[in-house]
């Protein structure tokens, strides 16, 4: 019996306690708190990208109803390629960049590209308009208005043209003209893109750069305002901000190259009858 007794444990000694109980709980605890760290970081995440997007929506807003005379005819616009206001058809005129986006400059930096974009621009839109057509800018000031509000004005003016204005940039020695299209080479934004050309260079250019397809370095994509307007559409390089002999030609020429711009638009839209019994 003595030795039975001493092989029984006592009743009254302590057992040892077992702690992998209280160690999943706290593996679960962290897990749970982790799970809620995170959570809460996605949140301010979202809320944060919530903030910025409504600041730039806000900013793209103001752009659009800098032009609200703009905007405002696009919507009076019928379904129809006549405009409301009698003029023979309706162009889309892009001054590139804007505001914030000051586009490329001179070696010393205080030529910008957006400020020549918006002056030919609206030169442009003058003697259009001498020829009784209706003209909508994407901007009239130098306010920053995004690729798609750009591509949406055009789209929602029921335009038969819609050309982009730029100066070019070039990371050495360049200069010349150029315009681009879409890489699926549509004939009237062809046409379009080589009577403009010829017209510049009949003023007088450096070089005769070409029509290109596509985008610059890449011909299997395209310039978002080729890609995503409803009409014949090109982009204009209006020589290079690098080169002094391209600027000092915009600056003597720009009045002479915005004409030959509206008279090559103008030609276009009667060759390829994109509007029908035009004088």
């Amino acid at each position: 019996m003595d030795e039975e007794r001493n092989l029984q444990p006592a009743r009254n000694t302590p057992r040892k306690k077992k702690y992998k109980i209280l160690w999943d709980r706290v593996i679960i605890a962290l897990v749970a708190l982790i799970a809620v760290i995170v959570g809460i970081v996605m949140l301010i995440s979202a809320l944060v990208g919530a903030i910025k997007g409504a600041l730039k929506k806000d900013d793209s807003s103001s752009a659009v109803k800098a032009n609200a005379s703009a905007v405002s005819s696009q919507q009076e616009v019928p379904e129809s390629t006549e405009p409301a206001d009698n003029s023979l058809f309706t162009v889309v005129i892009d001054a590139g960049h804007g505001g914030e986006d000051i586009g490329s400059t001179d070696f010393s930096g205080a030529r910008h590209e957006n400020d020549d974009c918006l002056r030919i621009a609206k030169l442009v839109e003058k003697y259009l308009k001498n020829m009784n057509v209706n003209v909508i800018m994407t901007r009239t000031e130098d306010v920053y208005v995004t690729l798609d509000d750009r591509c949406k004005i055009a789209n929602d003016s029921n335009a038969v043209i819609f050309v982009s204005l730029h100066r070019n940039y070039y990371d050495g020695e360049a200069q010349g003209v150029e315009v681009w299209v879409h890489n699926e080479r549509p004939e009237n934004d062809t046409a379009l893109a080589q009577n403009i050309l010829d017209a510049l260079k009949e003023v007088g250019v450096t070089q005769d750069r070409g029509v290109n397809f596509g985008y610059r370095g890449n011909e299997y994509v395209n310039y978002q305002v080729n890609r995503e307007t409803n009409m014949p559409s090109c982009l204009v390089e209006l020589g290079f901000m690098q080169d002094e002999q391209d600027n000092q030609l915009f600056d003597d020429n720009c009045d002479a190259y915005a004409k030959a711009i509206a008279d090559a638009i103008y030609k276009t839209v009667k060759e390829q009858e994109l509007v029908q019994n035009l004088p």
